[in-house]
């Protein structure tokens, strides 16, 4: 007889619908014996086993959105015993790869068997679906299969009565009620956990596993709370975990799922599917201590134990509601298994002992599931984990600080939650980076250096023009005098990179008064904005710029008496300058004093200099890279020369001044070096090429690689002088710090460990001294640290690497929600990079509101615009999108992305250009999309949906998605996937994959 499969049944199905080919769903019982299995005996026994237990004859059969079962009879069933080829390695992946080997499901049995023969002994594997086992069926398995073969080997006939597969019975209702009531308010998780990687494009479901043996201070606190807080090891353990999970990035309202056999005491030897997972949600107050915790824990277990005979199938409509969803469990991505020894050590079969072996799948449709096995001599957490979603360092790490995270409860109990460490022994060794001694000298007494030992060597170069230290200090005293007679303190400087502008810096400094950095090039309405917020008065302007009332920069070219006075200041405390943001929506500036200046310029020229400095002067006056690139050179005793402004785009002419004037050092942003390196290239061999403001894209970074050049990648942050980091390029994901450097979790002082995302924070002499007239800004982005001292919150999203580099991901800000699934603006961009038509990526991200979604969620369309020569890019990039991403944005195509005066991505100026396209007049949908709007209609049965309703978000879930898929195969009769469903949620989504799949084909066919 046929009859429907169950919700439960479905779900598991439509999981290896969506990655088929996997053996996801595999269950693997495996034993070794001290000898030599015979393998008559072994398939006898299977046999006797197979036909005893009819769950074991249950096959299933499946059409394109309904799943059934049927029930063979013993004669039917012909399970052979195979050989498994032993692998060379030494380890189980022979065995793992037999249990991985996926089942169909077309009405063929879903049990196999093999024996692999070893030199000490042979190892028997019987491999089952999910569909008809669990985890406390392979211990009844296992017993079976050795009491069966013992049975035939002594000549009697095996047990042969019937066991009817048990039927589960129908939830209670009081049951669901509890369910509904006890997740209400719950939303899907939005993303992994701080040390997960970006969430990709169509999961793998790959998983390997690493295990941890809890250190004895670790299980004698557990010991102790048994005891303290009357709670089992389970619950201790398990409240541990909630707190693990929360201080890594899962939130106060934790959710954990835990398998719960559902069996009832008269079918506790039944075979079959007999659990449920259900999710234990545990809301942390911040303010609590453990022994709340546990209580709670305690209470929540016990609960979701009496509760137990629902599946989450019936609860997540009802509870969730139109939230969007996707693959994964709604409610939680991270398990923990309490697995306490059922399998006998002292078995044997006919004489020769018996070991239980661990067989993985190779699969799991979690992010990270802890197995807790404890024994008499050593308790053991083995944490399985989907390759998606962590590298197997991280999870070595998190399972460090489980066990100090146990053995710190030990030594205080008392401490709330949230203020316990988040650090393991890995992360405390690591040292937040070396500390650096404190500038002593200004970038004055450095430049009068050179002045006073060698006048007349060149100390600007400005294409034919040469300027010596002593001419340049001569101005530098003229300049110091004019602002001295104006009374200013605060002084703009409107100049081109040029003599005049580093001796307008130089004298304003030898004033005591601090500069404004100004680029004549900017917007006017730019500059009278800054100029009014700066309250600079005098402005200082070079000849031939008409800035009413400014006075006039003395000229560098005298030749008579010129003046070597020996600076008498200033304090190095003291303000040097104002740095504005260019990007800010409102003029916005960070000071800077002289000992942050001086000490940015040493550590920089220590870097990329070994004696005197050459450089070219190629960034804007308006930042601080050009004080950077002049003070570089002048600390040294070396030259700057003067880059044109062609130099900036002409990679000729850049790399023509590269030769002409021996230069050393070239710094620029990414968008500077895209147009010029192809042509200026090989005048770099041997120069210190520095990239800086932006992250570098790797096609970039090989580019520069291969000119020969010293490649240097920097971080820069608006509260820190010059460079808090600088690396080498793409030998590694990270930078090395040039500061102190430390993460914590965003909005608090918590520091987070080696692999885990946060806030990147920096200390040390570096440091801006705040916000021009924005006292609480600057009480919010600079704190105290009791072991580092003064500190800046720089908010960038990073995390520290084991070599101690730091990986900067970008913006806090620059996180959106899409789809329920929260999505970093830099992990798109760094996605799409990769593909080798690609030159630059820069993604914005819209927001919009989910129409009939709970509560309307705020949510996001991601917009990126691409950089790029090639025709018909954008097409490749959406196929390249759906495997590299969880989303497929929006693509906009251009020559060059826009940039701002200082050669940056100029993001304000495609966040207009997005909303400008959102409010233009799209393209009306074509017929497929309007055919499909129509089915996203009737089967969510909600009238207003158009064609960029997401299915999920309006309301759609796993097996109502599977149905729509069938639809869309019969009306449209087009070949879709539920997987293409999930990437492409939308009917415009949708339509474009079906059509570019059409195409496809149609070429292929050709």
């Amino acid at each position: 007889m046929t009859i429907a499969a169950s919700r439960k049944e479905a779900a598991m199905w439509l999981l290896e619908r969506l990655v088929p080919d996997t053996g996801v769903n595999n269950v693997a019982v495996a034993f070794e014996v001290a000898g030599r299995i015979d393998r008559g005996l072994f398939a006898a026994a299977l046999r006797a086993v197979l036909a005893r237990h009819e769950v074991l004859r249950t096959v299933f059969r499946a059409d394109d959105a309904t799943l059934t079962r049927e029930v063979l009879a013993a004669d039917q069933l012909d399970v052979p015993v195979v050989d498994v080829p032993a692998g060379d390695d030494g380890t189980d992946a022979d065995l793992t790869a037999f249990a991985a080997e996926p089942f169909t499901i077309d009405g063929r049995p879903l049990v196999r068997a093999g024996i692999r023969a070893g030199t000490d002994g042979d190892v028997c594997c019987v491999v089952v679906h999910h569909l008809n086992f669990d985890a406390m069926s392979t211990t009844i398995l296992l017993r079976e299969l050795l009491v069966a073969y013992e049975t035939v080997a002594a000549g009697n006939r095996p047990d042969d009565a019937p066991v009817a597969a048990l039927a589960e019975r129908t939830p209670d209702e009081r049951s669901v009620a509890y369910w509904r009531k006890n997740l209400d308010g719950l939303r899907p998780a939005e993303s992994g956990l701080w040390c997960a990687r970006p969430a990709a494009g169509a999961p793998s479901l790959r998983a390997r596993t690493v295990h941890h043996e809890l250190s004895e201070p670790a299980r004698a606190v557990v010991r102790r709370f048994q005891r303290e807080l009357r709670a089992s090891e389970a619950v201790v353990l398990l409240a541990a975990y909630s707190v693990l999970l929360a201080q890594h990035g899962a939130g106060s309202d934790v959710v954990i799922g835990t398998p719960v056999n559902v069996r009832d005491q008269r079918g506790m030897n039944a075979i079959g599917y007999h659990a449920n997972l259900v999710p234990l949600r545990v809301r942390l107050d911040p303010d609590a201590d453990f022994r709340a915790v546990v209580k709670q824990t305690r209470g929540t277990f016990l609960e979701a134990i009496s509760h137990a005979d629902v599946p989450l199938e019936h609860v997540s409509p009802a509870v969730l509601g139109d939230a969007p969803s996707s693959w994964r469990s709604s409610f939680f991505r991270h398990l923990f298994n309490y697995v306490p020894g059922t399998v006998d050590a002292s078995l044997t079969l006919t004489g020769m002992p018996v070991r239980h072996v661990m067989v993985e799948n190779g699969y799991s449709r979690f992010d990270l599931e802890f197995f807790v096995m404890p024994g008499k001599d050593a308790t053991t957490v083995r944490a399985a984990f989907c390759v998606d979603a962590f590298d197997t360092a991280d999870v070595g790490l998190l399972l460090e600080r489980y066990d100090a995270l146990l053995v710190q409860l030990g030594e205080d109990l008392d401490r709330p939650v949230a203020r316990l460490s988040r650090r393991g022994a890995s992360d405390l060794a690591l040292s937040a980076s070396p500390p650096r001694t404190a500038a002593m000298t200004s970038v004055l007494d450095a430049v009068h250096a050179t002045v006073a030992a060698n006048p007349d060597l060149v100390a600007v170069r400005d294409d034919t023009v040469a300027v010596t230290y002593g001419q340049l200090w001569s101005a530098a005293i003229a300049t110091r005098d004019l602002v001295a007679a104006s009374g200013g303190s605060t002084v703009a400087v409107l100049a081109p990179r040029g003599a005049a502008l580093a001796a307008a810096w130089l004298g304003v400094w030898l004033a005591g008064a601090r500069c404004v950095l100004l680029d004549p090039t900017q917007p006017i309405p730019d500059l009278a904005a800054r100029l009014a917020d700066s309250g600079a008065a005098p402005v200082l302007a070079a000849e031939g710029l008409p800035v009413p009332g400014a006075l006039r920069i003395p000229a560098t070219d005298a030749t008579d008496a010129m003046r070597a006075d020996a600076p008498s200041g200033p304090d190095l405390d003291a303000v040097a300058y104002l740095e504005y943001h260019l990007d800010a929506p409102a003029p916005l500036a960070v000071t800077v004093t002289h000992r942050a200046l001086a000490g940015a310029v040493a550590r920089l020229a220590e870097r990329v200099a070994t004696g005197p400095a050459v450089t070219a002067w190629l960034s804007s006056s308006a930042t601080d890279a050009a004080l950077t690139e002049l003070l570089v050179a002048l600390t040294t005793g070396g030259r700057v020369v003067v880059a044109p402004e062609a130099a900036r785009a002409d990679g000729h002419a850049l790399g023509e001044l590269v030769r002409r004037h021996g230069v050393d050092v070239v710094q620029a942003p990414p968008a500077v070096w895209r147009q010029v390196v192809e042509h200026a290239g090989a005048r770099l061999a041997g120069r210190a090429v520095l990239v800086g403001h932006e992250p570098l894209p790797r096609p970039l970074a090989a580019q520069l690689r291969a000119t020969g050049g010293t490649l240097h990648h920097g971080y820069t942050t608006p509260g820190v002088a010059g460079y808090a980091a600088l690396g080498g390029g793409w030998d590694g994901t990270g930078v090395l710090p040039a500061a102190r450097v430390f993460v914590t979790e965003p909005g608090t002082d918590h520091e987070l460990g080696i692999g885990v995302r946060g806030e990147l924070c920096v200390a040390g002499d570096t440091l801006a001294a705040g916000y021009h007239g924005r006292p609480e800004l600057t009480e919010a982005r600079f704190g105290e640290h009791p072991t580092y001292g003064r500190f800046h919150r720089t908010g960038d999203l990073a995390r520290l690497l084991p070599d101690g580099q730091v990986d900067v991901v970008g913006p806090l800000s620059a996180q959106v929600r899409v789809a329920g699934q929260r999505i970093h603006l830099r992990d798109v961009e760094s996605a799409l990079a990769a593909h080798p038509d690609v030159e630059a990526v820069a993604a914005v991200g819209q927001a919009t509101t989910v129409a009939g979604a709970a509560g309307d969620a705020p949510d996001a369309t991601v917009v990126a615009f691409v950089e790029s020569q090639k025709p018909d890019v954008a097409e490749r990039l959406r196929d390249h999108a759906r495997t590299a991403l969880p989303l497929t944005p929006e693509l906009v195509v251009l020559n060059r992305l826009p940039v701002t005066v200082a050669g940056t991505v100029d993001r304000p100026a495609l966040v207009a250009l997005a909303a400008t396209r959102a409010r233009a007049d799209v393209d009306p949908p074509d017929e497929t999309t309007v055919a499909l709007v129509g089915i996203w209609t009737e089967m969510l049965d909600r009238p207003g949906l158009h064609a960029d309703s997401n299915f999920f978000a309006s309301g759609g879930h796993s097996l109502l998605g599977a149905q729509l898929v069938q639809r869309v195969r019969t009306d449209l009769e087009m070949p879709v996937q539920l997987a293409d469903l999930f990437a492409n949620p939308t009917p415009r989504q949708l339509a474009e994959h079906l059509q570019d799949a059409f195409w496809d084909d149609d070429e292929d066919d050709d």
